[in-house]
């Protein structure tokens, strides 16, 4: 089943996304760089689902496994992810704290959003002013595309939710080196921009 399903990473509250520390086997947040896929994923055939398993893998395998987890969506377009060892337990991410389970309420810091692969190639495309250049209708060159509080991203000045600019995103995956293609979204202050973006 996970063979054929699409590989998808977690970004938590912070703007981080889970990855492995191979030298303590443990899960860490990291800001990643664009273009590099973090060293923890899971398969899954549908995320759209209200619930769906994940079953988190590391790039470099090691013998301690992470417990097997149940993703619960929300009307957000997030998702919580409880542990199923019958302990009640929900994953977290702590800032400076970093990653781990316990006995909580689902709240901000056990939501997580689901980053698609298409996701992250859109990633690596708007966050590289070498690979992508973003501009404003005005002509101004922004800055590059990076992850931000609240499951949220950034370009220039423009702050807006992760979920619900996915389509948006997820279609500049497919951006041609040489082509220049249009991006609309839809920021906090429910403005909606359209920027120019230019693949090198």
């Amino acid at each position: 089943m996970y063979f054929s399903a699409s590989r998808y990473w977690l970004l938590d509250y912070f703007g981080h996304v889970l990855d492995h520390d191979v030298l303590r086997d443990c899960l860490v947040p990291v800001v990643p760089p664009p273009g590099r896929y973090p060293g923890l994923f899971f398969f899954a055939d549908d995320v759209t689902l209200d619930r769906f398993p994940v079953a988190l893998r590391k790039v470099v395998s090691l013998p301690r496994p992470f417990p097997a987890l149940q993703a619960r969506k929300l009307p957000s377009g997030l998702v919580t992810l409880e542990a199923q060892d019958g302990s009640g337990r929900y994953l977290r991410s702590v800032e400076n704290e970093g990653i781990d389970f316990r006995v909580v309420p689902p709240q901000d810091w056990e939501h997580f959003f689901v980053l698609s692969e298409p996701m992250m190639h859109a990633y690596a495309i708007l966050g590289q002013p070498e690979i992508g250049t973003i501009r404003a209708m005005s002509g101004e060159t922004l800055e590059a595309l990076r992850f931000v509080r609240g499951h949220g991203g950034q370009i220039g000045p423009y702050a807006f939710s992760l979920s619900r600019n996915t389509p948006a995103l997820e279609a500049l995956a497919s951006l041609a080196p040489g082509t220049e293609e249009s991006l609309t979204l839809v920021t906090r202050e429910d403005e909606s921009i359209v920027l120019s973006v230019a693949r090198a």
